[in-house]
């Protein structure tokens, strides 16, 4: 079994942009919104951060308490969207119950959303783009799957969700390069019987250890997209055990989480570069 090290891709990728934005002479600004005191959320920024400054990217934090109203946190943003130091902005989720993330993310210019949520964005997800990376990682040449999930001999793809919202835009990238992908809810039935003759699986499900080794077929990659807290450390939604099974595996942490962190990063120097364009 072989460990997809996000973390030690992320480094490399970091250093190019480092370069890139030397080299294109920019200074890119994000503008990170954090409302309220969510441990995760606090920890999450502060990579993001440290990471912006390494590569060269002005980092702008906004945080925010947990009873704000949503139309002061709508104001925040409009006044965003017209800063032109500014090229990318991200909600940091999860947001208090009264606030509507939805109303609240289509809010943001799509020109800076480099999280990729808002209609008519010209960014794909950072964490679509780290799942992409991993599998990449895993010499499976995406393009060459066959489409025909129960032809004998294919590659299948499966990608285990609690939502749409995550799953669906990465199975049109998947699409976009040739493979026909298969979405689950965890709220289906029927999910365990094909997960089982899956031979990638993309887990999706916000909770830990969710994923067991008998519900796994052997030799499968498994792409573990969840971070949680058990026991009070991190924890993805594949329980570790599944190592024995499996061809490959992207640990949490360490794979999926730091890609994120730089493929966001990525879009907010991209967005810089069009605006000098």
């Amino acid at each position: 079994m072989a460990i997809l090290n996000g973390k030690k891709l992320a480094l490399k990728i970091e250093k190019k942009l480092a370069s890139a934005i030397h080299k294109n002479k920019l200074r890119p600004g994000l503008a990170v919104i954090l409302i309220g005191r969510d441990p995760s959320s606090r920890v999450y920024v502060t990579l993001k951060e440290k990471a912006a400054r390494r590569v060269g990217i002005n980092f702008h934090k906004f945080t925010l308490p947990s009873k704000i109203s949503q139309k002061r946190v709508v104001n925040l943003i409009q006044k965003l969207n017209h800063n032109k130091k500014i090229n990318g902005i991200i909600i940091q989720m999860p947001l208090p119950k009264h606030l509507n993330p939805d109303k609240i993310v289509a809010t943001i210019d799509p020109k800076k959303d480099v999280d990729g949520f808002v209609s008519g964005s010209k960014f794909i997800s950072p964490a679509h783009q780290a799942v992409l990376a991993l599998l990449k990682e895993a010499k499976k040449k995406i393009k060459n799957i066959s489409p025909g999930l129960t032809r004998p001999g294919r590659e299948k793809i499966i990608i285990l969700a609690k939502s749409l919202i995550f799953a669906s835009p990465l199975k049109n990238l998947l699409e976009q390069k040739g493979a026909l992908v298969k979405i689950k809810l965890i709220k289906e039935r029927n999910y365990l019987a094909t997960m089982r003759k899956a031979d990638i699986v993309i887990v999706a499900v916000g909770q830990p250890h969710f994923v067991k080794p008998f519900m796994i077929k052997k030799g499968a990659t498994i792409i573990d997209v969840g971070y949680n807290r058990l026991r009070n450390k991190p924890a993805g939604d594949v329980d570790p055990r599944v190592e024995k099974r499996v061809s490959y595996l992207s640990p949490v942490p360490g794979g999926v989480g730091p890609l994120t962190v730089v493929f966001l990063l990525k879009n907010v120097y991209l967005a810089a570069k069009g605006v000098e364009k």
